[in-house]
């Protein structure tokens, strides 16, 4: 387990009082413990964090529900289903022979497990048996999961659904600033593929090509604009993304949280920043 952040930060007092430079040891402290992080807030004075990969995941699973036009509630269901299932990781054991996202089994018909440990495939497959449960959007998240995966644990889902519902409006752009992540990598390699899939599936918006280090984000309008930073945001360790500029705020791979941008973005457009 990764140590909390709390901590750090006290360390990083402690040593900036005896001149050995906070924001040094801050910076040092960080990448050793905590190098790549995620943050979503899930109310006004209560966030989650995230791994890189969990975060990753995530981006999959709800660009799928927008892919298919499923409402918000499908992103919360299949988030908080993949929470308890793995944590949000692409394990490759489990339950018998439960892999996966989702713990999917190839033994009950939900594909090979070469497949099932295709995030893109386990997310789609269960989408797949979610709207096929009849009222399953008036259903609890829980109801709804278990509906679906046929637990011997049918009410472990429903803990996880207030951090499920704020990925889900983060990633889906109904909320806005709720989601940074940190990273001190000092020389990121640049690869879009990251999110190059993610951005297509959202469909609606364009991206243009790296120039200088920089790339341009065209949305149709200001909830698919946060969507699609918010995505590339999530997928920034891989990708190699240093800063997004959404409207007239910014974030940055060093920073916590968002900020004011010393240059505003054009409407309905981002601007991603690499290396």
């Amino acid at each position: 387990m990764r140590k909390p952040l709390v901590y750090v930060l006290v360390v990083v007092v402690f040593l900036g009082a005896l001149g050995l430079g906070g924001w040094t040891a801050y910076r040092y402290l960080v990448k050793r413990y905590t190098p790549q992080a995620c943050t979503v807030k899930t109310s006004a004075d209560a966030t989650t964090r995230l791994s890189a990969e969990q975060a990753h995941n995530a981006s999959i699973i709800v660009a799928i529900a927008v892919e298919r036009d499923l409402p918000e509630r499908a992103a919360v269901v299949a988030l908080a289903t993949a929470y308890q299932e793995s944590a949000l990781r692409n394990i490759d054991h489990g339950d018998r022979d439960s892999v996966g996202l989702f713990q999917q089994r190839p033994s009950q018909g939900w594909g090979t497990e070469t497949q099932i440990m295709d995030p893109w495939y386990s997310a789609g497959k269960f989408y797949d048996g979610l709207v096929k449960v009849k009222g399953w959007e008036s259903m609890s998240v829980t109801e709804a999961a278990q509906a679906v995966q046929i637990s011997a644990y049918p009410d472990a889902y429903a803990k996880h659904e207030t951090n499920a519902t704020a990925l889900a409006k983060a990633l889906m752009g109904a909320e806005h600033e709720t989601l940074w992540c940190i990273n001190f990598e000092s020389n990121p390699t640049v690869n879009t593929d990251a999110f190059n899939e993610v951005l297509t599936a959202l469909g609606s918006v364009t991206i243009s090509e790296v120039r200088d280090s920089r790339m341009t984000i065209t949305a149709r309008d200001k909830t698919s604009l946060w969507a699609a930073a918010n995505h590339v945001v999530a997928n920034s360790y891989s990708a190699g993304a240093t800063e997004v500029t959404v409207e007239d705020r910014r974030w940055r791979a060093p920073d916590q949280g968002w900020s004011s941008a010393p240059e505003k973005a054009g409407n309905l457009t981002a601007t991603v920043t690499f290396g």
